[in-house]
């Protein structure tokens, strides 16, 4: 079976060995040296907000996103389109809504505010950056997930 190869997959892969890596490493420290590394507080939750993101798209892919499908089961085929469109639109205009703020958010912290990161005083849009940028990786599969259960719902009715 020949598995498609999919960028957020990898990132998200990526980004959890750093996260395992550093937490590790400050674990054996405080363990030894009775001390811990600041900063990898800093780095770790950041990267979690980015493989949250990372993991929603990868839900709606694989068709594993939150569902009431034991309520969705009771609709006819024209209600269960509608909840399916609806579904699709309201989380695509959480997201898009999602990228709107935090774009105006990284403007803000870029001109205005300069604001950096106490414990490596890294600018804090830096960190930002990568919630517009797998918002539109959710919204990309949301609408291929939207896309293919309305196929799917047309095939039952057929």
């Amino acid at each position: 079976m020949k598995r498609n190869f999919h960028l957020d997959e990898l990132i998200g892969a990526i980004l959890l060995g750093i996260m395992s890596l550093i937490t590790f490493i400050n674990v054996i420290n405080r363990y030894f040296f009775k001390n811990s590394i600041a900063f990898t507080e800093e780095i770790t939750v950041n990267m979690f907000v980015w493989i949250t993101l990372l993991g929603i798209s990868m839900a709606f892919r694989k068709g594993t996103n939150l569902k009431m499908t034991n309520l969705f089961d009771l609709f006819s085929p024209p209600l269960k389109k509608l909840a399916i469109i609806g579904g699709g639109l309201l989380g695509t205009f959480l997201f898009l809504f999602l990228i709107v703020n935090s774009l105006q958010e990284i403007y803000k912290n870029i001109t205005f505010y300069k604001t950096t990161s106490e414990a490596l005083g890294i600018p804090t849009w830096i960190y930002s950056l990568g919630t517009p940028i797998f918002s539109l990786v959710v919204i990309r599969e949301l609408l291929k997930s939207t896309y293919r259960m309305l196929k799917q719902t047309e095939g039952k009715e057929g």
